[in-house]
């Protein structure tokens, strides 16, 4: 009766690791590879007793009781924890604003391109709109330019 839940524990725990080492992907490539082949070799090694064996005597693995379980329960937390990343936001260092909009470190959608409605600084208009190229610039107060200033001049402060 033993030899028979014996071989029985081996045949299923070895289909169980083989299904879940194809159907996991969330696992890294080493641990679906290993629960494949481990999977195989409980097959294997069950199918062998099973329906070739006519010896006296056999190897028991205790194992069988125990890795299939280990090998599950570890896929079933690296499933788990991709799903965790997965709804987690993007970066470390994001947050989310009003109106669902997320934001990293980089505020702007792109170079070039506008950025969500932040509230204006002080002193600065509510939207600024890029003057085409050679135009003056449009949507800022005039400020008079430095004294002695020119734009075509290096400015002999500026220091790289």
């Amino acid at each position: 009766m033993f030899f028979l839940l014996y071989t029985l524990l081996l045949l299923l725990g070895g289909i169980a690791m083989i299904a879940v080492g194809i159907a996991v992907k969330e696992q890294g490539k080493g641990s679906r590879i290993l629960n494949v082949v481990i999977g195989l070799a409980f097959f294997g090694y069950g199918f062998y007793l099973l329906f070739l064996f006519d010896g006296d005597s056999y190897r028991i693995f205790f194992y069988v009781f125990v890795l299939p379980i280990l090998l599950i329960v570890r896929a079933v937390k690296a499933r788990k924890e991709a799903r965790e990343q997965a709804a987690a936001p993007q970066f470390a260092g994001a947050q989310q604003y009003p109106g669902g909009q997320q934001q990293g470190m980089y505020p702007g959608a792109g170079h070039g391109q506008p950025g969500p409605a932040y509230p204006p600084a002080q002193g600065q208009p509510a939207q600024f709109q890029p003057a085409p190229y050679g135009a003056a610039p449009q949507g800022y107060p005039a400020q008079p330019a430095p004294q002695g200033w020119h734009p075509n001049q290096p400015n002999p402060q500026d220091r790289y």
